[in-house]
């Protein structure tokens, strides 16, 4: 059953034109997005009842080359101010999709949805709101270098999930690469691809080493006491890490090295004009769930199915040495996460781990945080710790990564004590609060007093309590307070069973996203470097306020630069106008991140373009080194190489830069 929401029902604002087209309205966005506002009562916006409504559904057809993002916004007022819950979420170019909204998401306690036939990814960010209390709903677009055209063909609420069949519309060749588009360097036939990989292996046969660096990849120039693994060093005027044998070490790292991910082929058959044989290729194919928020079925990777095509059987040896020479000539001397284990142990290069399963508990606070108190969390830290017994005595581990970018930490000055006491569940972490609190004020009248509020005994803090830090400023300070001694907590006990079972590995921290809150600095004592992934223009003021409150050394453990002039629909995070402008996009977050004396490498991400039509969780970036074809992009690495080259000499004040003008643009990326 479809209510549909009528377009006359939203306030247009910004710009927005739109008319009547064949099926639907054909809407040209601003560039800074403009909004499609519909307002009114709780659970009746646009004159139709949300009762028993599951889904809210956009029906777009994007008419740009580029991916569409669409933003939901829901608010429980009129403004921005108030609380409420955003959606980013992108869709595949040139194809109707239905863009489904799952309303119980709105609470923000899941940031991913699950992928959908033409839907690319789609996050949720905010603190949450509640469906009876949205008063005002807005649909707009991302910030773009240019208008946007798109076809809205209809809004509506559904019950139930809605059928996501698309219309068969082969938009992927057999190489895996958009067929509707030229580009230059495009590969345009399979025998092109075999010329192209067997010249490129044949280039990199012979004895390949750094250039003025130590066999690790460090500085020559100077040496400090070795102690057969890698650690960190102060020499009173920066930070380094430092290498086996004692030379300072600029961790300049490359993620994802592995031959390319795959991307789900399951409900969008009729987008790819071949898909390959099953059989010749079955190492291609990947039938496994990915993540939890991934899609079942059939993956394939692509770049593995051409890399088969050129080198048979032995396809994996052969791009292995192709890959190890490829990244010393370009003077990475770090591989970074999520690569491949056998690339690791043959390349005899120096790698940064990822580790797997960080102790969780059944029941969790908020999103991934876990109920911190409970002896639950501290037995699956424990376990956790068990896995770095594989690495021991090996000098060619950097460190370890605890995780990976939370998720409760995306949502901007989360307190999560508050969200402790609006979780209904007796959780330890709640036992834990309300003891603080009984020790702190003695009677219940005297919080009363503090908080403004009327509870009748402390057991009342039992029941969901929303939003108490707005209570009073006291409210606020022993949320803030209480929220700190669990980050504590979520950081030290793993990190102590970690070091417990293995002293001589650094650890690398957990990669936040961003530092939302210096909050999230808490317990930082107990990681050997601070890390961040740095998805800005410059890294300079995130690694500068990170390495002055925590007096650690600090690494980047991705960021990247994309653009469109080639063959994908996404550009990046940081996006750029073309392959130079990546390279020079590069040079300057280097040359930036150098002026903080805490800063002590970074690691790109990643070493392949993503999948056309996106990886599990629907990102399809140009963001690698290499395409589909495993070519490399010359005008963006021949800059790579050279700013690499030239670290030692921006960590030493030997390096002059030069003046030039980075093409960005705004954020061009499915979500």
């Amino acid at each position: 059953m479809k209510k549909i929401i009528a377009m006359d029902k939203f306030q247009m604002t910004g710009g927005i034109k739109i008319q009547p087209a064949d099926d639907g309205y054909l809407v040209e966005w601003p560039m800074d997005g403009g909004q499609m506002i519909l307002s009114g009562t709780p659970k009746a916006l646009g004159d139709v009842s949300w009762e028993g409504a599951t889904h809210l559904v956009v029906e777009i057809t994007g008419l740009e080359a580029f991916n569409p993002v669409m933003v939901m916004v829901f608010l429980s007022g009129e403004t921005l101010e108030a609380p409420s819950t955003i959606v980013n979420v992108g869709a595949i170019p040139g194809l109707r999709v239905k863009v489904a909204f799952p309303l119980d998401y709105l609470d923000s306690n899941r940031m991913f949805v699950p992928r959908t036939p033409g839907r690319l990814k789609e996050i949720v960010v905010g603190r949450g709101v509640e469906l009876d209390q949205v008063q005002t709903f807005i649909l707009t677009t991302k910030e773009c270098h240019k208008t946007q055209k798109m076809l809205i063909h209809n809004i509506y609420l559904s019950c139930g999930e809605p059928d996501y069949t698309i219309e068969h519309k082969p938009m992927v060749n057999a190489l895996g690469q958009l067929n509707n588009r030229q580009w230059p360097g495009k590969t345009d036939s399979i025998e092109a691809l075999k010329a192209d990989l067997t010249s490129a292996l044949k280039a990199s046969s012979g004895s390949c080493g750094y250039s003025g660096w130590s066999r690790w990849g460090g500085d020559l120039s100077d040496q400090f006491e070795a102690t057969g693994f890698f650690r960190t060093q102060f020499n009173g005027k920066r930070w380094y890490l430092v290498d086996p044998e004692g030379y300072p070490f600029i961790s300049t790292g490359l993620d994802c090295c592995r031959p390319g991910d795959g991307g789900p082929v399951g409900g969008i058959e009729c987008l790819f004009e071949e898909l390959p044989d099953k059989n010749t290729f079955a190492d291609c194919y990947d039938g496994r769930i990915e993540q939890s928020d991934g899609v079942p079925g059939d993956y394939v990777s692509f770049s593995t199915v051409n890399l088969r095509r050129v080198f048979g059987d032995c396809w994996e040896e052969k791009w292995t040495n192709l890959t190890q020479k490829r990244l010393m000539d370009w003077h990475f001397n770090t591989i970074g996460n999520w690569s491949d284990g056998e690339f690791i142990k043959n390349a005899k290069m120096p790698y940064v781990w990822p580790l797997v399963d960080f102790p969780s508990t059944k029941t969790c606070i908020f999103r991934d945080f876990p109920d911190v108190f409970s002896d639950e969390y501290e037995q699956n830290a424990i376990t956790f710790a068990q896995q770095l017994t594989a690495f021991a005595g090996d000098p060619y581990m950097i460190g370890y990564f605890l995780r990976n970018e939370p998720e409760w930490a995306f949502v901007q000055n989360l307190l999560i004590a508050e969200k402790v006491l609006e979780n209904e569940v007796d959780t330890m972490c709640k036992q834990k609060f309300i003891e603080h609190l009984k020790e702190k004020y003695g009677e219940i009248g005297a919080l009363n007093v503090a908080w403004k509020q009327n509870y009748a005994t402390f057991d009342d803090l039992r029941r969901p309590q929303l939003l108490v830090a707005g209570f009073s400023e006291a409210a606020k300070n022993d949320v803030e307070n209480f929220s700190r001694r669990m980050i504590r907590r979520y950081v030290s006990i793993p990190s102590m069973a970690c070091k417990a079972v293995d002293p001589d590995h650094m650890n690398l921290g957990m990669r936040y996203s961003m530092l939302t809150d210096p909050i999230l600095l808490e317990g930082s004592e107990f990681f050997d470097v601070f890390s961040l992934n740095g998805y800005q223009e410059s890294p300079y003021e995130e690694v500068q306020k990170a390495g002055e409150l925590t007096g650690k050394p600090v690494i980047i453990g991705e960021f990247h630069f994309g653009a469109i002039d080639v063959g994908l629909s996404a550009a990046g995070i940081c996006s750029v106008s073309s392959q130079k402008d990546r390279g020079l996009a590069y040079r300057y977050y280097y040359e930036q991140g150098m002026k903080s004396p805490y800063f002590v490498g970074a690691h790109y991400f990643i070493l392949s373009d993503q999948p056309v039509m996106g990886r599990f969780d629907g990102e399809n970036t140009q963001i690698g080194l290499v395409d589909v074809c495993n070519k490399p992009y010359e005008d963006f690495v021949a800059l790579v190489r050279q700013t690499n080259c030239n670290v030692y000499a921006m960590a030493s004040g030997d390096y002059v830069a030069e003046e030039y003008t980075v093409g960005r643009i705004p954020r061009l990326m499915g979500f």
